[in-house]
């Protein structure tokens, strides 16, 4: 006998594939081994995921599919693996491992309040008063590292607020973090810097900043 084909779950059509307990096991044993907030970060986690895209159900037609490939788009093959790769969740895993990368990359609001030496009520004044730039991940404040010096006594990267001042209406944390992580042809010293590395090593901050301005994010 033919197995009933799947019903959709919901009103846009999806199906949703019953997750198993030995997965949901592992997830839950992947969590407790990277972070020190184990429920935090599920939370997080969830929360990112709920927000996300699903893997679209939608197909190209066949005359979609064929002006792609006579058009010199795609090959045959190419287009298999693409479509492939697609349908098994290639973006969202992608765009996730992105979102991991960059909330490993950040630190609590009582984690920076023992690094600074402030109490954590002065931690949030200095985010309200843009002398720190922080973000609001799953009810929690999130502190981005690249904004911190281990092992100098001031602990900030020099020209700080004038940063915030000019990345934060120009960027989501996530861009922001991309670009200060990311060496910049017109930051050379022995090298090209990362914007974050250049302040640290007592560059011009005005010279990061007009990168800002001309929109040259790469």
């Amino acid at each position: 006998m033919t197995p009933p084909a799947p019903t959709p779950n919901d009103a846009e059509g999806r199906i949703y594939q019953p997750v198993s307990d030995a997965a949901v096991w592992r997830l839950a044993e992947a969590v407790a081994y990277l972070a020190n907030d184990s429920d935090y970060f599920l939370q997080a986690l969830t929360d990112m995921l709920t927000a996300m895209r699903p893997i679209s159900r939608e197909r190209p037609t066949d005359n979609e599919v064929r002006f792609l490939i006579e058009s010199g788009g795609f090959t045959a093959e190419a287009w298999a693996e693409t479509s492939a790769s697609v349908d098994r969740g290639y973006l969202q895993l992608g765009e996730t491992q992105g979102w991991l990368l960059d909330l490993f990359a950040t630190m609590s609001l009582e984690n920076v309040s023992g690094f600074l030496g402030w109490d954590e009520k002065a931690v949030q004044t200095a985010v309200t008063d843009a002398y720190l730039y922080a973000v609001e991940v799953s009810g929690r404040l999130r502190f981005p590292l690249w904004q911190f010096i281990v092992g100098d006594p001031n602990k900030l990267i020099p020209g700080l607020t004038d940063i915030i001042e000019v990345v934060t209406p120009r960027g989501d944390w996530h861009s922001i973090a991309g670009f200060m992580a990311t060496p910049q042809s017109r930051l050379v010293a022995e090298g090209c810097k990362t914007p974050a590395q250049w302040l640290r090593d007592g560059g011009d901050v005005h010279d990061v900043i007009e990168i800002v301005e001309a929109s040259d994010w790469r």
